[in-house]
């Protein structure tokens, strides 16, 4: 072997080391793939879920909540209500959060009030969106109801908590400052106890058509329970009450709300077991 030879050899065997010392170093300082890294490097089906990690979660898409009818009504001087009705079309899909945009809508199209809310749905559930007290000195002639996106929920199976309004009344209220008056009876035919129960109540006349809407909620409702309520309207109507609608409702999807929590997979379970 000629030196020339020995010295290309020796460099060689240099290079080598120091290509190993290196890739070991790097090899050192390089964490291995892991579903915590925030990177698709492990036959993953999206980025750390999938494959070796935890399954990816399915983005569930329900069909479009429908708005079937809207309303707005006098509610007292420089101020109107709004109750708009909703249907949810999934048997097994329930909207946990609901956002929503109301505007009221001068003759001409301008916009004279607005308000954003949030609410939820059951699955094939018709319900109320109710906002009372949106400022405006001049009339509306019509209002309009946006769903600007909902969160959905699959159950597995559901059957929705029988909270039921019994005993309807209402009339005007005489010798006193406040002008009409309604009272019911919420009554609580499920095994669970909620701590918030929501109540919307509307005034119809002789058409059928909203001419006063309010709302209120009833603190705790045990199980098995009933308990009345009493809304006021201290304004005149223009109008006179023919009948009534009234609706109760418990968020379910709030575990706070409640002593045994729905699961999403459509059963019960009582929170003291957990």
């Amino acid at each position: 072997m000629t030196r020339q030879t020995k010295q290309i050899t020796i460099i060689i065997i240099y290079i080598v080391a120091i290509v190993a010392f290196v890739g070991m170093i790097i090899a050192i300082m390089t964490p291995s793939p892991s579903c915590i890294d925030g990177i698709q490097n492990q036959k993953e089906d999206n980025v750390d879920c999938g494959g070796p990690c935890i399954a990816c979660t399915k983005e569930i898409v329900g069909k479009d909540l429908i708005v079937t009818e809207s309303h707005v009504v006098y509610g007292g001087e420089g101020k109107y209500d709004v109750v708009a009705s909703v249907h949810n079309p999934n048997v097994l899909y329930g909207g946990e959060e609901v956002y929503y945009t109301i505007e009221i809508l001068g003759s001409d199209g301008s916009v004279l009030g607005t308000r954003s809310g949030k609410t939820f749905i059951l699955p094939n559930e018709n319900k109320y969106i109710m906002e009372v007290g949106l400022d405006t000195n001049q009339q509306p002639s019509r209002v309009s109801v946006t769903i600007d996106n909902v969160k959905w929920v699959q159950f597995a199976e559901f059957d929705s908590p029988q909270i039921l309004v019994k005993n309807q009344r209402f009339g005007l209220v005489e010798n006193s400052t406040n002008y009409a008056e309604a009272f019911g009876l919420v009554s609580n035919e499920s095994p669970f106890d909620f701590h918030n129960v929501v109540i919307h109540v509307i005034l119809e006349d002789e058409r059928g058509v909203p001419i006063a809407v309010n709302k209120t909620q009833m603190r705790t409702l045990d199980a098995d329970s009933q308990r009345e309520f009493r809304l006021l309207w201290p304004h005149e109507f223009p109008g006179t009450i023919k009948s009534s609608e009234m609706q109760a409702e418990a968020n379910i999807f709030d575990s706070l709300n409640f002593m045994k929590k729905y699961l999403p997979s459509g059963q019960y379970q009582d929170l003291t077991t957990e």
